[in-house]
């Protein structure tokens, strides 16, 4: 991973209105600072990268990939596995949705310090 990117922890947790109980980490998100996506990387899932890249009409919503493809300098993304939503109540965290593994993970909005 490039120096530069900027570390956010995942968790898996039990919602309870405005906060999150028992969290569980379970990976990371990393944003270098030249990009406008995150490349997730979950533990239970070794080698496997996603994509979360904010949706082109709004504010609150996100797509997660399973592929990456460079076409002609540009980035096209493929395979949408999941989504993503700021919950305003959910002040700390972005609230990542796999529909497959019915799972909600929860992606801290605040990075954390590199070693």
């Amino acid at each position: 991973m490039h120096k530069s990117a900027d570390r956010h922890e995942i968790f898996t947790a039990f919602r309870k209105e405005n906060s999150l109980e028992a969290k569980l980490l379970v990976g990371a998100a990393f944003k270098e600072e030249n990009e406008n996506f995150y490349k997730i990387r979950l533990m239970m899932f070794p080698g496997q990268v996603y994509y979360l890249v904010k949706n082109k009409d709004s504010n609150d919503r996100y797509t997660v990939f399973s592929k990456l493809k460079h076409n002609d300098h540009k980035i096209c993304f493929l395979n949408p596995v999941g989504s993503g939503v700021l919950d305003s109540k959910l002040q700390s965290y972005l609230e990542v949705r796999f529909p497959l593994l019915r799972a909600y993970l929860y992606m801290s909005l605040f990075p954390v310090a590199q070693l």
